[in-house]
């Protein structure tokens, strides 16, 4: 799926580590990078120019596995374990050959969804304190 690292980064933890919890005793999962937290460079783009820059630095926190020979990474904002794990666990799962991933791409697909009916509903709240300035004409 194409927006997997972002689902991964902004979904609720919870369906996130209940599935991950649920599927890893079927593999062999070796953890190479235990998570750890770090600080990030974070890249942008000016707008204007559309020259890249960089924003600063944020708090991150990585992760690297093994799942039966296959390597995953995972990286997330915040001080957020086990969401990395999480993340690394299912970035390794994807690139498995022959992986089943049905239950991956619907856990992917329903998270999505709610990912944007919350942008939704806080995109409405938003648009109801919207205030409409008019100027008075002078003549």
């Amino acid at each position: 799926m194409e927006e997997q690292d972002f689902i991964l980064c902004e979904c609720e933890l919870e369906p996130l580590r209940d599935f991950v919890a649920s599927i890893e005793e079927n593999f062999e999962v070796i953890i190479a990078k235990a998570p750890s937290t770090c600080m990030t460079m974070i890249q942008a783009e000016d707008s204007v120019e559309f020259q890249d820059f960089y924003l600063g630095e944020a708090l991150t926190t990585e992760c690297e596995v093994i799942v039966n020979g296959q390597r995953g990474y995972g990286i997330c904002l915040g001080d957020e374990p086990v969401r990395s794990y999480c993340i690394a666990f299912i970035d390794a799962l994807t690139q498995l050959p022959g992986a089943d991933l049905k239950d991956v791409e619907a856990l992917l697909t329903e998270q999505h969804q709610l990912i944007r009916k919350a942008e939704q509903l806080e995109y409405n709240q938003i648009m109801r304190t919207r205030v409409d300035f008019k100027l008075m004409e002078q003549e």
